[in-house]
């Protein structure tokens, strides 16, 4: 045995009852698993092993989710919290933005303060694991590997594994079972197993606990009686489907009575979900290095070369499509376009600068880079990743939000600003074009002349534009990352937080300039 990690540390389960909806999972359950072993949790699909499994790892609140639970979990006789028990997830929850030695030096950084002494490149070698190819194109055996060497890099007191063989052949199963047990037995790590797969599993287990549904407690088979599982499971999971149909029918008219209740609570979890997100903006983070680097992953993803670009096209397009139409199709233009000419070039400068553009540019901020990380947040949520985090201590409201906020407080003004100057210049070619005896010194003269003050470096309103950009940044930040945390279940979960994303958070930015506008604009006229 590898004699340098941590031993395995005892787990203890007191008097837990939990309930999920309106349907009883667990009542009074105990059950002892002791260091150094390998303790399989056995039941049919859909009793709570993985909501047992995370209320182990701490992953858990006792009211979450539809879930409530009571009870204590003691790791070494200490109520459990997130970073005593490592998880390896059904899903791997790997980083595939990071190599591998990435997802290693990240998750040894984030719980430095019990670390692993072993270095994460000779984890990585022990569990033939490539150090620094893309994660993403790691084989289905390498990232179970990876996972496994990634929560050892942490040295959490026990490792927990969620359904290591769900969905293998039994030949895959069995190779997934000798990985466990062969990490097992260097690393000595006690190991607690949820699974229904007990034909792979029961081979390598020192201890087998049934989760009866029926009766709500986890219950001790004895070696001896280990043949006699089969039989025992099946009428289990009969009636637990049954149970569950009674449910489903159920919560649709719960739905429909709680439906004032649920909406005073969206609307009071917004107000949370702002003071949270604005208290995100100070950088709180064990090592600033990795924030950082999330940091510069979503600026990639909110003001990246491809946002540009899509904001300096819809600028290209504003700016040709007022500048043209305004002057192409001006009623009488024989008569009133001598009279004219100056002030609408006055007008179109000034609703350009403050009204258009900026519009524009936030309703295309919220669909186009809310998405964006909606739908990295949301797949974070679906993988794991998120949950992974908190196992080894990475809080992601610091790792995740804080790096959001500030993409979209840092973004959303530039992307603004580069619509605007685009806008600007194609209007200046468009006009040259169309009127090229008045020229570019009298589009100059007459398209500035509401915007600018003497001695002054910006144009007259840069203080109302950027507050209001930053509001809609903030806002759109706050949406996105919410409803990408949302709980997701399947990948459409995460396309419906998508779309609900762009939703909110244009009718949000539409929102701040409609307010804005109430007082913006008292008394300024372009002269």
């Amino acid at each position: 045995m590898n004699d340098k990690l941590d031993a395995g540390a005892g787990i203890s389960i007191q008097n837990i009852h939990v309930t999920a909806g309106t349907q009883k999972l667990l009542t009074g359950a105990n059950a002892k698993f002791r260091p150094g072993e390998i303790t399989l949790i056995v039941g049919p699909s859909g009793v709570g092993k993985s909501i047992l499994l995370r209320m182990m790892a701490g992953l858990l609140k006792p009211v979450s989710e539809g879930i409530s639970w009571t009870g204590n979990v003691l790791i070494d006789g200490v109520k459990t919290k997130s970073g005593r028990a490592g998880v390896v997830f059904q899903s791997f929850a790997l980083f595939d933005e990071l190599s591998p030695l990435g997802n290693m030096e990240f998750a040894r950084s984030c719980g430095r303060e019990h670390a692993s002494p072993v270095p994460c490149k000779e984890l990585l070698s022990q569990l033939r694991v490539p150090a620094n190819v893309p994660t993403s194109r790691l084989s289905g055996g390498q990232r179970q590997r990876l996972a496994i060497a990634r929560t050892l890099a942490y040295n959490p007191a026990a490792i927990l594994y969620d359904e290591p063989t769900s969905g293998l052949d039994p030949l895959t199963g069995r190779q997934v079972a000798d990985l466990i047990r062969e990490t097992h037995e260097t690393f000595g790590k006690t190991s607690v197993i949820v699974t229904h797969d007990y034909h792979s599993l029961m081979p390598i287990a020192d201890r087998i606990y049934l989760l009866d549904p029926q009766a709500g407690q986890l219950v001790e088979v004895e070696k001896n009686d280990w043949p006699t599982i089969p039989d025992r499971l099946a009428p289990m999971a009969t009636a637990t489907v049954r149970k569950h149909d009674d449910i489903e029918s159920r919560s649709v008219g719960d739905r429909a009575r709680n439906w004032f209740s649920s909406f005073f609570v969206g609307t009071t979890n917004a107000l949370i979900a702002l003071l949270i997100g604005l208290s995100s903006l100070i950088p709180v983070w064990k090592n600033p290095v990795w924030g950082f680097r999330f940091f510069a992953h979503y600026a990639r993803l909110v003001f990246g070369p491809t946002a540009f670009l899509y904001l300096m096209a819809s600028g290209l397009i504003s700016g040709f499509v007022t500048t043209y139409f305004t002057f192409q199709f001006l009623p009488y233009s024989n008569y009133t376009e001598p009279l004219l000419v100056e002030d609408l070039l006055t007008a179109l400068g000034f609703a350009m600068y403050r009204i258009f553009v900026p519009v524009l540019s936030c309703v295309l901020i919220a669909a186009r880079c809310g998405a964006a990380v909606t739908s990295d947040i949301g797949g974070r949520q679906f993988g794991n990743q998120i949950d992974a985090m908190k196992t080894f201590g990475a809080n992601p409201q610091f790792y995740l939000l804080t790096p959001i906020m500030w993409s979209f407080v840092i973004g959303t003004p530039l992307l603004s600003y580069a619509a605007y100057y685009v806008a600007k210049y194609t209007s200046l070619v468009t006009f040259v074009l169309a009127d090229p005896r008045r020229g570019p010194d009298f589009w100059h003269q007459h398209f500035h002349r509401g915007l600018e003050e003497l001695g002054q470096f910006t144009y007259k309103g840069f203080g109302w534009l950027i507050a209001k950009l930053l509001c809609c940044g903030v806002g759109i930040a706050i949406i996105a990352y919410y409803q990408g945390r949302k709980p997701k279940y399947s990948t459409s979960d995460v396309s419906r937080s998508v779309t609900s994303t762009i939703l909110w958070a244009t009718l949000f930015a539409l929102v701040v300039h409609y307010l804005f506008a109430l007082y913006e604009y008292e008394g300024v006229v372009p002269k």
